[in-house]
């Protein structure tokens, strides 16, 4: 009975250990976050290829933007990585279907392959990254819109120099109220009152990495608001250096890739 035990509390410890190195190994952990990534970034560019158009179809103008918080925490390499990853795979599986059907001595079609195997995993790079830019742009629409709201409310220099800050922020042309206009925001600061604003502030706040709770009080709110300054700004940079990797990659390069790689199948003898 003595040695079941003993069997029983030897394979349990093996579970423990096991599960905790999952847990604590940094390979693992950066694995686990890069599967992340690519996960949000294939099933956004899915909804995008698909449902959007759907959408489009339809005529529904009012989409709900919507954004994961954690998409939004994600770092600029890790993005950059995470999204050459996916042009990667999509490269080597063009090619893997251009040997398959072709073999390796076609070169009439190897070429141009490769070629447009390029150009397509450069714009699924730069798709990929798109989708991570939306989440950031959400999510900074969402959260300027409900301090611009707040400080709406208050009186006092520093409120009025948050207001200016959101504004500016909204200066940006890719950022924008939640509500989508200036005007349309007009119509609901009079509809949210104040606690609820705070309750959604505490709700979310740590979306901003921000884990001290939003007290009814000028010192505690101020101290919110100016470390959700500084995160705005933080992840509006953070925003603009994917989006100068993304519009970099939509240039003049996936293009020459696409037509040259076309020309020389089409040019090919039959």
């Amino acid at each position: 009975m003595s040695k079941k035990n003993s069997n029983n509390k030897s394979s349990s410890d093996i579970k423990e250990n096991t599960r905790l190195f999952l847990n604590k190994s940094p390979i693992i952990m950066g694995i686990k976050i890069y599967v992340f990534i690519i996960g949000i970034m294939l099933s956004g560019m899915f909804s995008r290829t698909f449902f959007a158009q759907i959408v489009l179809f339809l005529g529904i103008n009012e989409v709900k933007e919507t954004y994961n918080p954690q998409a939004v925490k994600i770092n600029t390499k890790q993005a950059i990585l995470a999204a050459r990853i996916i042009a990667l795979i999509t490269l080597l599986t063009i090619m893997y279907t251009v040997i398959s059907f072709s073999g390796t001595s076609n070169f009439n079609i190897l070429i141009p392959g490769l070629l447009i195997g390029f150009g397509i995993c450069q714009q699924m790079e730069g798709a990929a990254l798109d989708v991570i830019t939306e989440h950031m742009r959400n999510s900074m629409g969402a959260w300027t819109t409900i301090l611009h709201v707040f400080a709406k409310k208050k009186r006092g220099e520093y409120w009025k120099e948050f207001i200016e800050e959101t504004e500016l922020l909204w200066a940006h042309p890719q950022i924008r109220p939640m509500s989508g206009s200036e005007e349309a925001l007009e119509k609901i600061e009079g509809k949210i009152s104040e606690d609820r604003l705070v309750k959604y502030m505490n709700k979310g706040r740590e979306e901003m990495n921000y884990y001290t709770g939003i007290e009814d009080n000028s010192e505690s709110k101020t101290r919110f608001f100016d470390h959700a300054l500084e995160w705005l700004h933080n992840t509006r940079d953070k925003h603009d250096d994917l989006n100068e990797v993304q519009q970099r990659l939509g240039t003049w390069s996936y293009a020459v890739y696409l037509g040259v790689g076309t020309i020389i199948w089409l040019l090919q003898p039959f």
